[in-house]
């Protein structure tokens, strides 16, 4: 457990300080996969050729396509603090509402309420 702690405290550090309630809740019910969370997701986490801000809104667009109501507010949060703008959520979420349609923007309109309240 204490791995999987660790594993999930490195990761909100680097995602600006924000900790998603499913992360929290896979570190408390299944450790192990929390730990594979946090190697996994050093792609996310670094710039490449991707910078690390542009990589999240990417994955804004995909959580949001995908129809994960609960993933589209920590991708977009972690994506603001990786120094994306308003306009630059809306238009990842315009993007994947051109692919995915209009439920996309349906799944993600609470999570931009929480976002820019």
């Amino acid at each position: 457990m204490k791995e999987a702690e660790e594993a999930v405290k490195k990761l909100s550090e680097k995602m600006g300080g924000f900790t998603p309630d499913t992360l929290n809740a896979i570190k408390k019910h299944h450790p192990e996969l929390a730990k594979m969370i946090h190697d996994f997701d050093r792609v996310m986490n670094e710039d490449g050729a991707l910078d690390k801000k542009t990589k999240r809104l990417i994955a804004l667009a995909c959580v949001a396509t995908r129809m994960c109501k609960d993933c589209v507010y920590p991708q977009a949060r972690v994506a603001m603090n990786y120094g994306a703008t308003k306009d630059e959520i809306i238009e990842a979420l315009h993007v994947a509402s051109v692919v995915g349609g209009i439920p996309v923007f349906s799944v993600a309109k609470d999570a931009l309420e929480e976002l820019f309240k």
